[in-house]
């Protein structure tokens, strides 16, 4: 008699099956994981499965968490273009630079990098204020990592404009309770990857479950959140609204006028 398959070697299997294959295995509803890509499975379910052992050992306090995913935008397009060596390049500087950011903001409350999954990251957070910062700290970031590539890549324009770091990023959430309804994060990690194709390059979504517990801490952070479209969650019986609540070139646009004003204040002042 064979020996039995680790659990390893069983999540290794499953995660190259179908996406019915997966559903079966994780207990979801028919239909659930059909909405992840066959490549990113595997990564995917290991982040659901570690979440989810966590939940049941009592890992996570009772409360709401915020899931993250982070995705690199023009993966695809770019490996094409600057070809394995260079587009792999690009997609560890992105994963570095997550995990980076959120280890140089002051956190106020519980956070977790969960695992890279492809060209994407996923995390967790209590703080709706500490998944923000690290947001924007993530993408100054890559703005500045940009600029080291550019020195030292030696391609084309057209392909350094391929190698451009721009990323989108979803907020979706979900609580842990321990008892009675509720949306457990393993679930709301699943569902958070459903809403990322909503989004574009530099924007900030933020899912109606997300907008719903956050909305005092968007109003403290003067964001204000606009209807992108409705989609239905896996999982989910009704439909919900999907927001954009930041965009991070906006923020860069804006911090370029306010610099120029204080340029020509300070002209003036020199006049006189």
């Amino acid at each position: 008699m064979g020996k039995e398959e680790t659990q390893e070697a069983l999540d290794q299997k499953i995660a190259g099956g179908t996406a019915a294959e997966v559903d079966g295995f994780l207990g979801f509803e028919p239909g659930t994981f059909d909405h992840i890509p066959h490549y990113a499975r595997h990564e995917a379910l290991a982040a659901l499965l570690h979440v989810r052992e966590m939940e049941e050992e009592h890992v996570f306090r009772p409360g709401l968490y915020y899931a993250v995913l982070s995705d690199l935008c023009r993966a695809t397009e770019a490996s094409l273009v600057l070809g394995n060596e260079i587009s792999k390049k690009r997609i560890e500087t992105f994963i570095l630079t997550c995990v980076d950011a959120l280890g140089h903001i002051e956190t106020t409350n519980y956070h977790l990098f969960l695992r890279e999954i492809g060209d994407a990251v996923l995390l967790l957070f209590s703080s709706f204020e500490d998944a923000y910062q690290w947001w924007r700290t993530m993408h100054s970031w890559l703005d500045g990592r940009d600029g080291l590539w550019t020195d030292e890549l030696d391609i084309s324009r057209s392909e350094l404009k391929q190698f451009r770091l721009k990323a989108k990023t979803i907020i979706h959430a979900g609580e842990v309770a321990y008892s009675g309804t509720n949306i457990p994060v393993s679930a709301a990690i699943n569902q958070v990857f459903k809403v990322e194709k909503n989004f574009k390059a530099n924007e900030l979504g933020i899912t109606q479950h997300a907008l719903s517990c956050a909305r005092p801490v968007l109003r403290s952070l003067k964001l204000r959140a606009r209807l992108r479209c409705n989609v239905k969650l896996p999982g989910d019986k009704d439909t919900l609204g999907v927001y954009l609540i930041d965009n991070y070139e906006k923020i860069i646009r804006v911090h370029k006028r306010r610099y120029r004003e204080m340029l020509k204040k300070m002209k003036r002042q020199e006049k006189h």
